[in-house]
């Protein structure tokens, strides 16, 4: 076989095989973007509107609501902090800003803040 023929034959199955990987690659596993919630999935109907909150983030001596910590405000209150997504220990002792969404507690005697999102202050 004369050299040309083999550089063209070679030059033709690497085109023909990347042509096989693009066509593949397109229809096997097409780019489908999926929606991202901003909050956890249970903490909103759409009815509740974010809030936030400024403080010191402290851990409960024993959990209470399914919440192990606490945001300590300024004036002494406090706000039970639940998150799916978020790390709340990464945070413990440092003073953040904290925003999502607030519900009363089952007993109404607290409040529990949803945490959508955390900055260090």
């Amino acid at each position: 076989m004369p050299r040309r023929r083999i550089i063209l034959l070679v030059l033709a199955l690497a085109l023909g095989f990347a042509l096989i990987g693009v066509v593949l690659g397109v229809f096997l596993s097409p780019y489908n973007p999926t929606a991202t919630p901003l909050l956890d999935s249970g903490t909103t109907n759409g009815d509740n509107q974010l809030s936030s909150y400024t403080g010191v983030v402290r851990a409960l001596s024993e959990p209470k609501e399914g919440a192990a910590y606490y945001l300590e405000l300024e004036d002494g209150k406090r706000i039970l902090l639940k998150s799916t997504g978020t790390d709340v220990a990464f945070f413990k002792e440092s003073s953040v800003t904290v925003e999502g969404v607030v519900v009363s507690s089952s007993d109404g005697t607290e409040q529990i803040l949803f945490v959508n999102r955390v900055r260090l202050k």
